[in-house]
């Protein structure tokens, strides 16, 4: 499909968007890795920096595609799902990465995680079997578009309650664990803060399923980059603020401080919370 000025204009300001908000979600990750004392070895670490990486490229793919650079080929389609995937993934994790830093059991987080993946994976893989034939052109056939239409939007929607979910356990973990159970009340504040960061994490997602509407999907394409790098944002600035409340004036450590750099599974996490009158600490049980 060819674009028209408004395709331009639209995609331009997605673009755009995604430079100037990308350039302080790098600097965020630039101050995070300095502060990790194994960068090399932090999956965190690596996880924000795939983050970043996947979205300039579907940023760059998708512009080339808007200019007619790329076409609508096998290999082209399949290298954008290919670089989504990476996108949607690593994003999920960061977000258990976020919640390891206040689990009280590793089989906790262990079930977080590989459920989390079978689940993304099994929406990826149905779209990679419906989404590539359904925009060959031509279409391999009509009944693919038709399957397309719908299911692109429900997979979509399928993510969204993932993502909805997982923060809905970190802000039901922080309220009743932390604040009530053990009268944590500095993480009062967490609670306001994350509910907040949520609803903006979940409008983002309810924005993409809305540009799925668009006339042209190139745009609607571009607009990915926008999303992700605002929600890696947001997850960058949660694990910090988790952490400045657990260690009180040691404001400096990153969130991968919290455990190994092996990532939050690792034997040698450190306790998250270690500020009560009776030294209470609430750590990692291996089962």
């Amino acid at each position: 499909m060819s674009a028209s000025v408004q395709d331009f204009q639209l995609a331009a300001l997605a673009a755009g968007f995604t430079i100037g908000f990308g350039f302080l979600t790098v600097w965020e990750a630039v101050k995070q890795t300095r502060r990790n004392h194994s960068p090399l070895r932090s999956a965190y670490i690596y996880m924000i920096w795939g983050e970043i990486f996947v979205n300039v490229v579907i940023g760059i793919i998708g512009w080339l595609f808007l200019n007619d650079r790329l076409g609508p080929t096998v290999p082209v389609l399949f290298f954008i799902l290919f670089f989504w995937v990476f996108e949607v993934q690593l994003l999920m994790q960061i977000i258990i990465n976020r919640i390891a830093l206040i689990a009280e059991h590793r089989s906790t987080i262990r079930n977080l995680k590989w459920g989390t993946v079978v689940l993304i994976t099994a929406i990826n893989i149905a779209v990679f079997c419906i989404w590539i034939p359904s925009h060959t052109v031509p279409p391999v056939s009509e009944t693919y578009v038709k399957i397309n239409n719908v299911w692109d939007k429900i997979s979509k929607v399928l993510i969204l309650i993932v993502d909805a979910g997982l923060n809905w356990y970190f802000l039901r973990t922080v309220k009743i664990r932390l604040v009530e159970q053990h009268g944590l009340t500095k993480y009062a504040p967490l609670v306001g803060f994350n509910g907040k960061l949520m609803v903006v994490s979940i409008a983002m997602d309810a924005l993409l399923i809305g540009l799925m509407f668009l006339k042209n999907q190139v745009v609607y394409i571009q607009f990915h980059p926008v999303v992700y790098i605002v929600k890696l944002n947001i997850e960058m600035s949660m694990a910090s603020l988790v952490v400045r409340l657990a260690q009180g004036k040691q404001s400096d450590m990153s969130p991968e401080e919290f455990h190994s750099s092996s990532g939050p599974d690792s034997h040698s996490r450190s306790a998250v919370l270690s500020h009560q009158p009776n030294s209470m600490h609430l750590t990692n049980r291996s089962k």
